[in-house]
């Protein structure tokens, strides 16, 4: 079985498009200042936990305003932003006639590089190290050999069905969905659809029955992984054409399906009456499987508490190679969780790698009515979700399940995908207007050296607030925000001074460097 090449898109002119994602990219990187500010003045196991207890004022107002219009829909910016950049330079490669998985292979390797010592020497908040298994996914979803897909979709399979593997098995689903996605995108066989439908939904049917408990329930969440890959597979046949649109189908649907059944899941805790919160007062009272289970909850939260804790003390109280002995501890952690993560990045990557080929982001202009809905629709939809849940639960005290916020939280993280694509849509639809809005091109250097100044910001914000800085630890989130606003302005101010005289920030030289074997000239 050979695989039929990638949907064809015509070139499209580099200029505007570079300009525009440069804009984006400053924008974006805007928001993720302010969003990470925060976990440089709290640990950053805590990122997830909605607001801290305690605010009150302005301060509670600014926290409010960053967790419901900011947090979860920047990164997803950056991701689409990603997404993007690949698409552009497998267009670009492919126009050329030079060959892309090599150079692209470097860049990743070189991303990895740049996320493992940010996040030993600087932050564990780091984003780069997901953007590279990211990236890594999505070659092996876009490229793969189609006979290689098929062979570890079934592998994977039958992995999971294997009894006895527990957690090991399943360990491989991101490998399956993947494999079912790339399959997707590139089958041209009608035949095949109904078969990534059929064929695990079936597998899946039989080990939930196969599992039958002795009281008569069946292991619920096999069973709803069978319907759910009968009907996506059903809904794949059904939506196979145009192949154009499959990108777009493919990356909505993983984006907005995992934070939709992580809403439901905590949705029906939520909603059932007489749920127990899963604390170890109540642990006792509870009986079998439901006595395990929320034992098991309640040593995952007092893991996360007292790894919050452990964050605190060295950040606040002790030296800088304590510091990087911790989070070089934290990193075999922090890789593992990456395993469903990369998952959902590939959904976000590739509606993202969409608007670049379909002349979305080149040829904006061309498409200013259905970006108007975009933004009106998504972000009153994104941010819409994220208050909804807010009147649920706006945070969760360290160490309590308290089964309103996981459910609020995924209402907001649901929210993320629409929003961002709301947010970009009006970036874009500025950079079109004649007025004042048009200024917003301003933040083009700034996005340019998006790298170089993330990566600084992380250094301003070490030196600023942990105990081996200047120890300004804890101060009021409204000061935080304050400060992530000062030193975005005075960032754009240097990025047009910087690239007025230089051709890359010193980041991107070396990232680039690197990914060509090259020694590109640094100055104008």
């Amino acid at each position: 079985m050979t695989s039929p090449p990638l949907p064809a898109f015509a070139p499209t002119p580099s200029s505007h498009r570079l300009d525009a994602l440069d804009v984006l990219r400053g924008f974006a990187l805007i928001g993720i200042c302010i969003a990470n500010v925060e976990f440089f003045n709290r640990p950053v196991v805590e990122s997830g936990q909605g607001i801290p207890a305690g605010l009150y004022g302005l301060d509670w107002v600014v926290a409010f305003i960053v967790a419901y219009f900011i947090s979860g829909k920047f990164w997803t910016i950056f991701s689409l932003l990603f997404g993007m950049g690949f698409a552009l330079m497998l267009e670009r490669a492919q126009v050329a006639g030079r060959p892309f998985l090599p150079v692209y292979g470097r860049r990743i390797a070189v991303l990895l590089v740049f996320g493992l010592l940010h996040h030993s020497l600087l932050w564990s908040g780091d984003i780069l190290i997901s953007y590279a298994i990211g990236a890594v996914a999505l070659l092996l979803t876009l490229m793969a050999p189609a006979r290689a897909l098929v062979a570890s979709f079934l592998f994977c399979l039958a992995l999971t069905q294997f009894p006895g593997l527990g957690f090991a098995a399943w360990a491989f689903a991101p490998i399956l969905f993947a494999s079912a996605i790339a399959l997707y995108l590139r089958a041209g066989q009608r035949w095949l659809f109904p078969a990534l439908a059929g064929v695990p939904g079936a597998l899946m049917v039989i080990a939930a029955l196969a599992t039958t408990r002795g009281d008569g329930a069946a292991d619920w969440p096999l069973a709803v992984a069978a319907f759910l890959f009968i009907v996506l597979g059903l809904l794949a046949w059904r939506y196979r054409e145009p192949e154009v649109l499959r990108p777009l189908r493919a990356g909505v649907t993983i984006a907005m399906l995992t934070f939709a059944l992580i809403a439901f899941e905590g949705g029906v805790r939520y909603f059932t009456p007489g749920a127990v919160p899963a604390t170890s007062a109540n642990t006792t009272s509870a009986t079998g499987e439901q006595a395990s289970e929320r034992q098991a909850e309640v040593l995952r939260y007092r893991e996360q508490l007292a790894r919050s804790r452990e964050e605190e003390r060295v950040l606040t109280g002790q030296s800088y190679r304590d510091a990087v002995v911790m989070r070089v501890r934290h990193l075999g952690q922090r890789l593992r969780d990456e395993i469903g993560f990369s998952v959902l990045l590939v959904g976000v990557f590739l509606v993202g790698s969409w608007f670049v080929r379909a002349g979305v982001i080149a040829r904006a202009a061309e498409h200013l009515p259905m970006l108007r809905r975009l933004a009106l629709c998504g972000i009153s939809l994104g941010v819409g979700l994220g208050l909804l849940g807010s009147l649920v639960s706006t945070g969760r005290p360290a160490g309590v399940d308290d089964q309103g916020y996981d459910f609020a939280n995924a209402l907001a993280m649901l929210g993320s995908l629409p929003a961002a694509l709301g947010y970009i849509a009006v970036v874009l639809l500025m950079l079109h207007s004649r007025g004042m809005l048009a200024y917003v091109r301003v933040l083009a250097p700034f996005g340019r050296m998006a790298l170089t100044n993330y990566l600084a910001q992380s250094v301003v914000f070490a030196l600023l607030f942990y105990g081996h800085g200047l120890g300004w630890w804890g101060i009021g989130r409204t000061a935080q925000v304050g400060i992530a606003l000062l030193l975005c302005a005075a960032q754009i101010s240097l990025s047009h001074w910087w690239l007025a005289r230089f051709q890359y920030g010193p980041a991107e030289w070396v990232w680039r460097a690197l990914t060509y074997l090259t020694w590109p000239g640094m100055r104008r």
